[in-house]
């Protein structure tokens, strides 16, 4: 009887610590892309059997740990980006995709954080520079904005030179990352977005829009496209 009791208080602990008392279990997997860097995915399956992963991205870079939100539909384009440039190159990005081409690519984004006055676009309003980096500066992120919605491709190309950036790297989604641009540019984002949240057809000609959707753009070399992002070569 002693001996069941200690075997059954056994399977207890052993289910308990595997996770599998509670409503679902979670798995971790770990992907060391070289030896700073290296993408940490967790899955966790719900009581009704149904599996949902999120990955991190862990990098080093001037003696410090960064831990972000790893989005995998862009990892061809930070692949090509990484194999097709130099480690010179620096990056045209909305901040929001600035820590994986800065940590995964390694590659030097004009901007990887946003800027204190545009703190309330931020998910949860909160923004740790400890963790994450120290704020941008307002003025770099007025530029990366004017950049994006300017109605001519010049301007872009001209801000770029200015920064000495070759590429300009855009998601899909970053037509959805307009209020923190617009509130750097004093305008209303209402006068992009229809009732829906889609761009008007009144905005598509900006360079964001066409750059997001893989339209030619002057003064601007095509150099890769998949159903996530575009990257663009200044000439």
């Amino acid at each position: 009887m002693k001996k069941r009791l200690i075997a059954a208080l056994l399977v207890f602990m052993m289910l308990f610590l595997s996770g599998c008392m509670s409503a679902g279990q979670v798995y971790k997997e770990t992907e060391d892309v070289d030896q700073s860097t290296r993408i940490i995915s967790t899955t966790q399956t719900d009581s009704d059997g149904v599996n949902f992963t999120i990955e991190e991205l862990q990098y080093i870079k001037d003696e410090q740990m960064f831990t972000i939100y790893f989005p995998y539909k862009l990892r061809p384009a930070l692949d090509w980006l990484k194999a097709n440039s130099r480690p010179s190159d620096k990056v045209l990005t909305w901040w929001d995709n600035g820590h994986v081409i800065r940590g995964y690519a390694r590659r030097e984004p004009i901007v990887y954080t946003p800027s204190r006055n545009i703190l309330e676009t931020v998910a949860k309003g909160k923004w740790d520079e400890a963790k994450l980096g120290p704020f941008s500066n307002p003025d770099d992120m007025t530029n990366v904005a004017y950049a994006f919605l300017a109605d001519s491709p010049t301007i872009t190309s001209g801000i770029m030179k200015r920064y000495g950036a070759r590429f300009a790297f855009v998601a899909r989604a970053d037509q959805q990352k307009l209020a923190g641009m617009t509130m750097l540019l004093d305008e209303n984002v209402e006068d992009y977005l229809d009732d829906l949240g889609e761009p008007k057809a009144t905005v598509r000609d900006k360079v964001l829009f066409k750059m997001a959707d893989g339209w030619t753009v002057k003064g601007f070399k095509h150099v890769y496209e998949d159903d996530y992002a575009n990257i663009y070569e200044v000439q």
